[in-house]
């Protein structure tokens, strides 16, 4: 079947209410529970074989996140799927007015390789609450994760429903060349400029999850040793291949020193007799990335950590010392590098991160409450923490997104199932009362009842 006849099935299949109900929403998502939870196991394997990701890191960050978010679905659907009824006004009395949640039809999910299970499976969840059909892009780079989700989720989903195509991006341009209700892309802000480009050609809705350099600031106030913990946990994680990842640490000049001994503490309390890939932690995903980031190591000041071992894509946590304008702070790193620079007035670093694109995510340290306002209101940026990181994405009544360029559009949770519905507004009337005040031809008379009454 092509990709043209496998979209035209699925238009027609949501057309005839396949996933319209409330039950069979629920059917499905139950059918998708009970295959992940029996597979969680070969879903680690795989994303070992292509990561070398420990079992431990892929269960929780991979697949028990998206457990988490079906049985919150489960539990809230039936309130989420109800009319909300909105206030009426006088010149539409008597009448009834409510929004609907309609699904958008066939929707294109377009998942990225760094956690191939987690945010292929994320938005599939929300698109499916709503009511859609679901066409999933997997990414070839993870390719044993792609292949797994095809052929688990193909042997129990009809493509009528749910389809997974692979390939690589000549499929994902046919993808986006089908008359598709709703794209929701995770990936780089070059293929997300793509993938709208390519949707305003029909005008379709989209959702873009990107990325960004997301900044840790620590700010002189911090308990700096819970600061390195919780940076350092944030960034070793899935090798700092996370797009939420403490991209760079912007210290206060007086912490700077104490930051270094207590990175050191902490990465040697994580790695306690060194890293272990697919024991203590994640490989990089392939050479090309692997190149990347070891170049982009070499010139850099090295503080600590920083050796590779090529042969298992390894790349060893680093601490390196950066100015704005070095190589390292330009673009988003996506690997276990943190760049530190060095502050000592608020307001300039303000005005610094003000300047550069709105990252993803930004984490603060500190306990001065007048700081932290300063920073949520002045800075923009899609979501963050204070006083730790990336924890946020854990919590399912907390919308997830970006902010300018790094993306367009919420999920999670409740979010995940409005971003895959429509809102269409309904007001209804009962035939009488219909007074000709409301009808042609409009005279004197009529416009002075029609200000007396309603102005």
């Amino acid at each position: 079947m092509s990709i043209s006849e496998l979209v035209t099935r699925q238009k027609k299949a949501f057309q005839n209410g396949i996933n319209r109900s409330p039950g069979a929403r629920k059917k499905h998502l139950n059918k998708l529970r009970r295959l992940i939870a029996d597979h969680e196991k070969d879903f680690c394997d795989a994303l070992l074989k292509d990561f070398g990701k420990p079992y431990a890191d892929a269960y929780v960050t991979e697949v028990y996140v998206v457990l988490q978010e079906i049985d919150f679905h489960l539990k809230h659907i039936d309130g989420w799927m109800k009319p909300e009824g909105v206030s009426n006004i006088l010149p539409t009395f008597p009448s009834k007015s409510y929004i609907n949640k309609q699904p958008f039809g066939t929707v294109l999910i377009l998942a990225p390789w760094n956690y191939p299970f987690h945010l292929a499976m994320m938005p599939v969840v929300g698109a499916l609450s709503a009511g859609n059909t679901v066409v999933l892009k997997p990414s070839e780079i993870s390719s044993n994760t792609s292949s797994l989700i095809k052929k688990l989720l193909g042997s129990e989903f009809s493509d009528d429903l749910f389809a997974v195509v692979e390939g690589g991006s000549d499929t994902s341009q046919e993808l986006l060349k089908q008359p598709i209700d709703k794209i929701f892309f995770t990936g780089s802000a070059h293929v997300g400029k793509i993938v709208m480009k390519a949707a305003a050609e029909q005008l379709i809705p989209v959702t873009l999850e990107l990325g960004g350099k997301s900044p840790a600031i620590v700010q002189k106030d911090a308990n700096v040793d819970v600061a390195a913990r919780r940076i350092w946990w944030g960034k070793t994680i899935n090798a700092g291949q996370t797009c939420v990842a403490p991209d760079f640490v912007l210290i206060h000049e007086n912490l700077a020193d104490a930051f270094v001994d207590e990175s050191k503490k902490a990465l040697d309390l994580f790695f306690n007799g060194g890293i272990k890939k697919g024991e203590n932690y994640t490989g990089i995903i392939n050479k090309k990335h692997f190149d990347r980031l070891t170049k982009l190591l070499e010139g850099c000041e090295l503080l600590l950590g920083g050796s590779s071992n090529p042969e298992e894509l390894l790349i060893e946590p680093a601490l390196v010392r950066a100015g704005w304008s070095d190589e390292i702070m330009q673009n988003e790193i996506f690997g276990p590098i943190l760049p530190m620079v060095t502050f000592s007035d608020e307001q300039a670093i303000i005005e610094k991160l003000q300047e550069r694109p709105s990252p993803l995510a930004l984490y603060l340290f500190s306990d001065d409450q007048k700081f932290q306002k300063r920073i949520v209101d002045e800075v923009p940026f899609g979501g963050g923490c204070i006083n730790d990181t990336m924890v946020h994405l854990g919590n399912p009544n907390l919308p997830f997104g970006g902010a300018g360029q790094s993306g367009m559009g919420l999920y999670h949770g409740k979010y995940s199932f409005e971003t895959f519905s429509r809102k269409q507004s309904i007001l209804k009337k009962p035939f009488w009362p219909d007074p000709d005040l409301r009808y042609p031809p409009y005279d004197e008379t009529k416009i002075t009842w029609f200000k007396r009454l309603f102005s």
